[in-house]
Order: structure tokens, then sequence, then C-alpha cells
């Protein structure tokens, strides 16, 4: 039995009761959470987390919701978000961030601190803590160099795995069901002539852009994970994949893959739960009768378990 008065007692973080899930999501969908709570550091997310889990209590972390589909009926647990675990420390080459923290801001001030080597990392995801949890260890995505540890939460104690330790790079296999809390990567510095480069690509693209870009309020990350290379004609991605089947703009219901990035879904207003699945299986469907490869959904599934005719990805 989950006490409201004990929980704000054991909890310093705001914490709401029937809370809309759907404002905290990319694409805006999806019905309340029995509890939401925002703790205000390391040290009250783990609080939370070890009451729940000591209660036998449904709870899941929550980062910017950029890859949830929350069904409208809700979320029967606690939703524990890391909204507050923000901390971003850039020191000489080093930085630390915190899970919370959003990928946009790590690779803005890092590119602003004129520092590189995070490469594609958090692409579609958007925390640190989303983006870790994707990681397979791709060398395109992220140089296995640059990320240095990962603070995780194991069985009630804070660890730090290191990249490398005992000959194993972090990877989201290692990683787990562990919950994120931060980490730390060693970029490069970038030479004058380098940066001269980067700023002068940076104003081609500026100056190419679109006066209309694409208004997308509710926009989903990526709707499917990357295929092993091993599998997919000539390493190509999920949304290049998508592309090639012509799904750019593809519609159902109040829903679209995006006109700009393929392996994204926009939720144009009044979108359902239902909308993103169904042409999230046509998207599917269409890679493997054209291409023969399984695409995964990237997509976490939340609430599903209540409605059988919105159960798992076909």
């Amino acid at each position: 039995m989950i006490s409201t008065q004990e929980l704000f007692r054991l909890i310093r973080g705001p914490i709401a009761v029937a809370e809309p899930l759907g404002p905290y999501t990319g694409l805006r969908i999806g019905g309340t959470a029995d509890y939401f709570i925002k703790p205000r550091d390391r040290n009250d997310l783990c609080k939370a987390f070890g009451y729940f889990r000591d209660h036998g209590f449904p709870f899941l972390i929550l980062g910017r919701g950029s890859r949830l589909l929350v069904h409208e009926s809700g979320f029967r647990g606690t939703v524990i978000a890391t909204h507050f675990l923000d901390r971003l420390v850039i020191d000489g080459e080093t930085v630390e961030a915190d899970a919370g923290v959003p990928v946009s801001t790590l690779t803005g001030r890092a590119s602003q601190a004129s520092l590189s080597g995070l490469g594609d990392f958090g692409a579609g995801a958007g925390t640190v803590g989303g983006a870790l949890l994707q990681m397979e260890g791709k060398a395109g995505q992220l140089p296995g160099e640059c990320l240095e540890w990962v603070d995780v939460l194991r069985n009630g104690r804070v660890r730090r795995l290191k990249n490398g330790e005992q000959h194993a790079g972090i990877s989201a296999g290692r990683i787990g069901s562990d919950v994120i809390l931060g980490a730390g990567f060693r970029l490069r510095k970038l030479s004058g002539r380098e940066r001269r480069l980067a700023q002068d690509g940076a104003g081609v693209l500026r100056r190419d852009a679109s006066p209309e870009p694409e208004r997308q309020d509710a926009l989903s990350g990526g709707v499917f994970l990357d295929p092993p290379s091993s599998s997919c004609p000539a390493g190509a991605s999920a949304g290049e994949l998508l592309d090639a089947c012509g799904l750019r703009g593809r519609r159902h219901g109040g829903a679209s893959f995006s006109e700009t990035e393929a392996n994204r879904i926009v939720n144009h207003g009044g979108a359902s739960s239902a909308d993103v699945l169904e042409l999230a299986n046509l998207a599917r469907e269409a890679v493997k009768e054209r291409f023969g490869v399984e695409l995964e959904l990237g997509l976490v599934l939340v609430g599903y378990n209540l409605n059988a005719s919105h159960g798992s990805f076909r």
C-alpha cells in the first residue's frame, strides 16, 4: 500500500497525483499516471526508486519523453522524472552530465566550448540518460574513447561503470535495467582551423535554411532503432530505409511521418496512440517487404498491457 503522506515526507521534489502524461511526451499523447514525482537530485531519485521498488509498485523513469507512447488509459503506477537532474560541467576537455540534461544542451555547450567527439550521440533521444539507454556501442554513433563512465543505480547502490572496464565497452545491454544517473565524456579540443571550418559550415547551413520550417510542436524521437549493419543494405539507418520506401509525410489519422526526418512521427493534433502504432506497423511492413529488414520499435509503449486491442507492436 502506497502512502501519499509518507511520500511527501520522504521525497523533497514535487509530487502530483493523477498527473496527465501527454504534456511530458514528444507526441503529446497519453492518459494519467497515479503519481508523478520530480526528484530534486540524485539522492532524492534514489530514495523514490527504493521506495517504489520495496513496495512492489510499478514505476518508470522519464527523461524528456521523446520516445514514449502512452496509452490514453494512462499508467497505473508512478513516473519518476529526471528534469531536475540537470547538472552539466565542462572542465577543459572533460564533460560531466546528469541523466536529465537534454542532448541538445550537451551538444550545444560542447560546441560553444570548441569540443568535438560526440558525433551523432543521442540522435532521436531527448536526454543524456535516454541516449545512453539506446546506445549499442555503434562506432559511428559515439567513439568508445569519448565516453569515460556512466553512473547507474544498481540494486540500491550507485555504481560507476567505466568504459573499457574488464575489456567491455559500455552499451545499452551492459546498462540493462539500471537507472542511469549521469555520465562523463572526454572530448577533443578543436584546432583554430577546425573551428573556422565549423563556423563557415554553420553559416552555410543558416543561409540555406528554409524561412518556413516545418511546425512540429508534437514530435516523437526515433520511431525505430537503427538495424545492425550486418543485416542492412550498405549499413543504412532506419531513417534511410523509411525514406527509400517513400514514407516521409505518410499519414494515418492525426499522425504522420515527418517531412524532414523520416524516422520521426508528428502529431498534427488529435492523434491517438492507435494512429501512431498503425503508422509504425505500416512502415515496418513496407521496409520488410522491400529490403527484408525487420525494424525494431524504438518507441517505449506505456500502459498498453491495460488494453489488449492496443497490445504489443505487431
